[in-house]
């Protein structure tokens, strides 16, 4: 094992690791990941490579290769992940809130527009770039953890007592009706706010029927 991911001291306040300075393995395929998420916000897929994640992370390729062994497609199931990880807790801890299902699910929707609006790019990232990729393990991670994005949906409007079917379709339907008026919203075609307040008009009427 390299010198540099044997335990030491901690990170730079740049986020970058200082000549000489030591990460455990876990801290160093972090950085690799922060490093990558920049590069692939920025670029997009196709136009990021290792090199200019390396370049970012001011890491050596060899050392990318040490902890994503499949390159450029590792890292973006990485970043795929770490992205979707934090948009998935902003909705689990909305969710779960002691309100009523209505106001749970103003507050998910809320979450999700908050999300992409503090990061833009990633909507892009997220449902254009994952798809484009043409990587099974990409496309096999992403709809891992739509369907977990729905399902916390799914847990509020199962208040209905609607069959499983049914919810299945509804919750899917409000996702993917949010997620086209969070792109209105990031192309400047609709006011943010207008976008969330019909999102949640359309999200909480199966609410109203229960």
């Amino acid at each position: 094992m390299a010198a540099e991911d044997l335990a030491g001291t901690p990170e730079s306040s740049s986020g970058v690791t200082p000549p000489g300075r030591r990460l455990r393995p876990s801290d160093r395929r972090a950085e690799i990941i922060t490093a990558a998420r920049g590069v692939f916000l920025e670029t997009g897929y196709s136009g990021a490579g290792l090199a200019e994640v390396a370049a970012a992370g001011q890491i050596s390729r060899g050392s990318i290769y040490r902890y994503f062994p499949n390159g450029r497609v590792d890292l973006f199931v990485a970043v795929t992940e770490d992205l979707l990880d934090e948009l998935h807790g902003r909705l689990r801890y909305a969710a779960n809130a002691p309100f009523s299902p209505s106001t749970r699910m103003e507050h998910v929707i809320a979450s999700v527009f908050a999300f992409f609006q503090e990061e833009p790019q990633a909507y892009r990232f997220l449902f254009r770039d994952i798809w484009a990729s043409g990587e099974p393990a990409v496309e096999a991670t992403a709809a891992t953890t739509r369907g977990l994005l729905t399902a916390e949906i799914a847990g509020i409007v199962a208040a209905t007592g609607v069959d499983t079917d049914e919810l299945t379709a509804i919750a899917s339907g409000i996702f993917g009706f949010v997620l086209a008026n969070v792109e209105l919203a990031l192309n400047g075609e609709i006011d943010p706010e207008t976008a969330w307040s019909v999102s949640c008009r359309f999200a909480t009427e199966p609410l109203a029927r229960s």
